[in-house]
């Protein structure tokens, strides 16, 4: 016996009831379906299964029963195939049945109206709990008056604007909206563009020289045609107006730009130098030290994180975190110093744990008494394993640099100014990952 799989019908069925919604966009899911899940999902809880549709597996919209007992919604069991056998009989008649009794599991067939509005069902699903899924609306109340109202006057209705045709726009914002609207219009000089209404200025310097030069053509035009009226050529001098007054808004708008992007013009610097390195090696410039110093004293900024770098391009990510005043064993009497493993972008393709030997370094700027300390990761430490979250945990040195060294007189401090520097060794890497294979 074949059994054909059912299917949903492609178009709108032509007869509903006062369950369904005929205003467009005016329930949150497919009008041909069941209702979204979420809205009976309050507080955490989960939606019986005997509420949902085996068809379209959402809640019943407008239910009825098969002579066989099982249910559906409406439109989802009329948009089966003429000669479809219901799916749920199949599953309670055993595998190894040749046939399928006729008694239980009835074709399907519309003229018979082999089926009955489940009232039972639906005064069931009256009663439950319901929300409004509209982003913005908080309402809460019977299912029966989400389906009958509120779905159909909630104010977070997303509805189509008219003028400008943008959807998705709250009943409760729509006149908000109007106001400031970006409807299409034509050209004012009618150079044969439309634009938004709110780009009408925008559109005129943009193609000034262009406007600039119909203009002039239609009043030169105006004034040689005896044809033509006083009034005309007026509003076309008025035209012409308009724009060079915009020209000379232009103009001021320009040198205020000109003002704001220069003081964006002196971040170049700092932005350069902390471009993140690809070699393993990095040069940390703190800048404004002492005042950082003082805030890691007071507890407001304890550490500080330097720029990401990297072993290579697709290598390992890593930083600095410094502690200007001590951490740990060193809190209040040394600079702590540690080097933090991040997760990368390719930390599927290279090898775990973290094995390369680390230098961490606090540069003497006379360039003779550098501060230098070196250590092999522990192949065990949850520092140098893959990361699972952004960092892992710093190691390093927490007895760095003393800070009695530190506030005696020396070069690692000059003009406010620090530079601390760390060299991964990058033996053994390859150029591509250590996992990847061509």
């Amino acid at each position: 016996m074949t059994i054909r799989t059912r299917k949903m019908a492609d178009s709108m069925p032509s007869d509903f009831n006062e369950d369904q919604d005929s205003a467009s966009g005016s329930l949150p899911c497919d009008l041909q379906k069941g209702y979204a899940i979420e809205i009976l999902c309050l507080d955490g809880k989960s939606v019986p299964d005997h509420f949902k549709c085996p068809v379209c597996h959402l809640i019943f919209r407008d239910p009825i029963q098969r002579m066989c007992g099982h249910r559906f919604c409406k439109n989802c069991f009329e948009g089966l195939p003429q000669d479809s056998i219901c799916e749920k009989c199949l599953e309670d008649v055993s595998n190894e049945s040749d046939s399928i009794d006729p008694t239980i599991s009835m074709l399907i067939s519309k003229n018979e109206q082999p089926y009955t509005p489940d009232y039972y069902l639906r005064k069931e699903l009256d009663k439950h709990p319901a929300q409004c899924l509209y982003p913005g609306c908080s309402w809460k109340g019977k299912f029966k008056d989400y389906k009958q109202q509120h779905s159909r006057n909630c104010e977070w209705r997303p509805e189509v604007c008219d003028r400008c045709f943008e959807g998705k726009i709250p009943m409760c914002e729509m006149e908000n909206h109007k106001k400031d609207c970006p409807y299409p219009v034509d050209c004012p000089l009618n150079c044969g563009v439309k634009i938004s209404s709110k780009l009408v200025s925008n559109h005129l310097l943009e193609q000034l020289e262009e406007h600039m030069l119909i203009l002039k053509k239609n009043i030169e035009k105006c004034k040689n045609n005896s044809g033509n009226s006083e009034m005309g050529c007026q509003k076309f001098e008025k035209n012409f107006l308009k724009i060079d007054k915009l020209v000379g808004v232009f103009q001021s708008d320009l040198k205020k730009l000109t003002s704001t992007i220069q003081p964006l013009l002196s971040l170049k610097e700092p932005l350069l130098e902390n471009i993140p390195s690809y070699d393993g090696t990095f040069i940390w410039k703190l800048d404004d030290f002492e005042k950082r110093r003082k805030d890691a004293v007071k507890g407001t900024c304890p550490s500080l994180y330097s720029t990401p770098f990297y072993t290579s391009k697709y290598g390992y990510k890593m930083c600095l975190r410094l502690y200007l005043n001590g951490d740990g064993m060193g809190k209040g009497k040394y600079i702590s110093l540690f080097f933090v493993v991040m997760r990368g972008s390719y930390d599927a393709l290279l090898a775990w744990p973290f094995q390369q030997k680390v230098s961490l370094m606090m540069l003497d700027q006379s360039g003779t008494k550098h501060v230098i300390d070196s250590f092999r990761p522990d192949a065990k430490s949850t520092s140098f394993q893959r990361p699972e979250n952004k960092m892992n945990i710093a190691s390093g040195c927490p007895l760095f640099l003393s800070l009695d060294k530190l506030n005696s007189p020396n070069t690692y401090v000059k003009s406010n100014t620090a530079f601390f520097k760390v060299v991964v060794d990058t033996t053994g890497l390859e150029r591509m990952p250590v996992n990847f294979t061509p």
